[in-house]
């Protein structure tokens, strides 16, 4: 079975699943909750962000709490994925087809990663479809909110690859979960020590482009342990016995 075929396989046995709700749901719940503050408080941010323009306190606004929910949702996306297979037995089945272990555990990965791309644009189009809604006199920063859009993408690779392997790896999904969770609360706390901010679970709250943010941070964290976890995780699903 080719690689192409495995990653078909795995967003189909998506198609009619809470994969996609949580995809397209978080970004709406998050761009309601900024046009409700952005729509009641305008007059108020706009002091508090002199010099700025109406995109740029969005951008401010949303930061933190997409900050937490990213980290959180991609964890939520890791444990759907493999939610099938666990709860129904399904990975010896899986493994028995002619098909490579990599090339199965590349294709999970892949679809975690694709569903947060999608989930980081919705919630771009929603943030905008906001601020138009709401009448901002200036014209849409594209290329803030792109930059934004990309630095988010990067720094959720390792989140995606340490909890695309925890997922694999226990049976319980409370278990993959908890962790994402304690690693995203823990973060918020430890994110100011000049070694811990690396931590995956971290590097949202180094997305913001401009002197607010050190995109540096996101993009080599991502990159690094998003690059390192999935082929240890790959190499590690490779040799494991799986009942």
């Amino acid at each position: 079975m080719k690689a192409w075929s495995v990653i078909a396989a795995e967003l189909y046995k998506q198609k009619k699943g809470v994969l996609w709700k949580l995809v397209f749901g978080g970004p709406a719940l998050v761009s309601v909750l900024v046009f409700l503050n952005m729509y009641l408080r305008y007059d108020y941010l706009m002091q508090r962000y002199a010099g700025k323009t109406s995109w740029e306190a969005m951008l401010n606004e949303v930061f933190f709490l997409w900050a937490f929910f990213l980290p959180i949702g991609v964890t939520l996306l890791a444990a759907i994925v493999h939610f099938r297979e666990y709860s129904e037995n399904a990975w010896k089945h899986l493994l028995s087809l002619p098909v490579r272990r990599g090339h199965v555990y590349a294709a999970k990965w892949l679809v975690i990663v694709l569903a947060t791309v999608l989930s980081v644009l919705a919630l771009m189009a929603g943030l905008r479809l906001s601020g138009l809604v709401i009448g901002f006199p200036e014209p849409f920063p594209f290329g803030l909110y792109g930059q934004y859009a990309l630095y988010l993408i990067f720094s959720s690779l390792g989140i995606a690859s340490v909890q695309h392997w925890l997922s694999s790896r226990f049976r319980n999904t409370i278990i993959p979960v908890a962790v994402g969770v304690s690693g995203t609360v823990g973060a918020i706390f430890l994110a100011q020590s000049e070694w811990m901010r690396y931590i995956p679970y971290a590097a949202p709250l180094f997305a913001m482009p401009g002197p607010d943010g050190d995109v540096s941070v996101s993009i080599v964290s991502g990159l690094l342990f998003g690059t390192a976890a999935l082929l240890a995780g790959m190499l590690e699903f490779g040799k494991r016995d799986i009942l």
